[in-house]
């Protein structure tokens, strides 16, 4: 028996109403559950290539890092300034020099005074050339630089300063590198 489109078979002696193959509502299922899967392919998608996206630093809280290096606590946060550690164009290997080097900025009453973040992006190795165009610190750059680098220009009263920023350290911007003022 047919009604416009519509089937009646025998299941197990029980009359059952199917449709035909090409019929609306069956077109419609399929491609519905097309449509889904195509979202969900595409939101996954999305998804994942968040993974690989290169970090970039918020800039209150390279503000919070100018102001903690402003009160001289740099050497408080363990891990935040660590070797190698890239000052203007000299690449510090020890530890004890990096922490020495802090010191003495502050006991000489260094301030960056009225910070204000003018540039912030995925550092690379041509960034190379604003702490010193040469071979070492291109090294330093392909060595110790990575997706999660950050180079962060600085702009103050005294001059402009360079961060080189990785992922955070509690709460600040791990420090690779520092240089400046730049006048």
């Amino acid at each position: 028996m047919q009604l416009s489109g519509v089937f009646w078979k025998k299941s197990r002696g029980i009359p059952r109403r199917t449709e035909k193959a090409g019929s609306p509502k069956r077109r419609k299922r399929v491609c519905l559950s097309l449509l889904s899967a195509l979202i969900l392919t595409g939101t996954l998608q999305g998804f994942l290539s968040c993974a690989t996206v290169p970090y970039v630093q918020k800039e209150d809280k390279v503000v919070k890092l100018v102001e903690l290096i402003n009160r001289g606590g740099v050497n408080e946060v363990p891990g935040l300034a660590s070797t190698p550690f890239l000052v203007d164009g000299e690449i510090v290997l020890l530890q004890k020099d990096l922490s020495e080097f802090w010191d003495n900025l502050h006991k000489a009453g260094f301030t960056i005074r009225s910070p204000k973040v003018t540039q912030n992006r995925f550092a690379m190795v041509e960034d190379a050339k604003y702490f010193r165009d040469s071979m070492e610190v291109r090294t330093f750059f392909k060595k110790y630089t990575d997706r999660d680098t950050s180079l962060v220009q600085v702009r103050s009263v005294d001059g402009t300063f360079y961060l080189l920023l990785g992922r955070e350290v509690k709460g600040y911007p791990r420090m690779l590198g520092f240089g400046g003022p730049v006048q």
